[in-house]
């Protein structure tokens, strides 16, 4: 059996979950499942992606035996006590960046953790996912107002992820306002105007740093809990400018204007790899 560890923020998750997909497809359903026992761990909200999409973890994961409460003890530790409860001999453990694309469609009874976070770990597939990645969800009065502002105007959807990246800026590049300002001279190259929805978790950071955006709204979203209507309002938007952030990538991925331009950060080619085609890097 081959057993795909989902973990992290929505973001991951989607692409964790987009790649097991692709896995079941090339291995079948009854021979790649997920592990979600450490979802005990609060990372961001959680396990998040059963409960916004149409998606049953229940039939694609393997049963947990023990609670991992003590697996914060140690990383490889973690793994050992992991993969003896999954009954998984000890080198059977691989992290997705020691194995070739390629690779993948010959593994067996392996246990794999790692992101995916590339575009041709689900190609095969894409059709499934954009099915399943459908939000649901009722709007309020004033969410109305935001999605038929959205529809009507040249909307450009702006993310600006700061948060965890502050604290770890090595690891996490973060976009300046010379990127976000840079993109837009992009954008309006041919004297086309744009309005601006800026989309952040730290909204006063951006009121204070991108008011040269001028057409813009700061769309705030109070609701921690509810951060993926960032992701559905992004995606709805005709363009996007997306900061080096998987939620990012997916907004973008989202959208359906079959005319939209997206405009990333040259950093992340770090964290994604390739990019899909059209995307334009800065």
């Amino acid at each position: 059996m081959i057993i795909i560890r989902l973990r992290s923020g929505l973001g991951n998750q989607m692409f964790q979950y987009a790649f097991f997909k692709q896995m079941q497809a090339w291995h079948g359903a009854d021979n790649v499942k997920l592990d979600i026992s450490t979802y005990h761990w609060k990372v961001h909200n959680g396990r998040e992606i059963d409960k916004i999409f149409n998606v049953d973890l229940s039939k694609d994961s393997v049963p947990s035996k023990v609670s991992l409460k003590y697996a914060d003890v140690g990383y490889q530790f973690h793994h050992r006590v992991l993969r003896r409860l999954r009954g998984i001999k000890h080198r059977s453990y691989r992290f997705w960046k020691d194995i070739a694309f390629e690779e993948y469609k010959h593994l067996k009874d392996i246990y794999l953790e790692g992101y995916w976070n590339e575009e041709k770990y689900f190609k095969d597939v894409e059709a499934e996912i954009r099915e399943t990645y459908q939000f649901d969800f009722n709007l309020n009065s004033e969410e109305s107002e935001l999605l038929e502002l959205i529809n009507d105007k040249e909307s450009v959807a702006v993310h600006v992820r700061r948060g965890d990246y502050v604290k770890y800026p090595k690891a996490f590049p973060m976009c300046k306002p010379s990127y976000y300002q840079q993109a837009q001279s992009l954008l309006e190259r041919e004297g086309k105007k744009f309005h601006y929805f800026v989309f952040s978790d730290d909204l006063d950071w951006c009121k204070q740093e991108l008011q040269f955006l001028g057409n813009v709204s700061f769309v705030e979203n109070p609701d921690k809990s509810a951060a993926f209507k960032d992701m559905f309002f992004m995606s709805q938007c005709k363009h996007n400018i997306i900061a080096n952030s998987t939620f990012s990538w997916w907004s973008a991925w989202l959208n359906n204007n079959p005319d939209k331009t997206v405009i990333y950060p040259e950093s992340a080619l770090k964290t994604y790899g390739e990019m899909p085609r059209g995307w334009i890097k800065l």
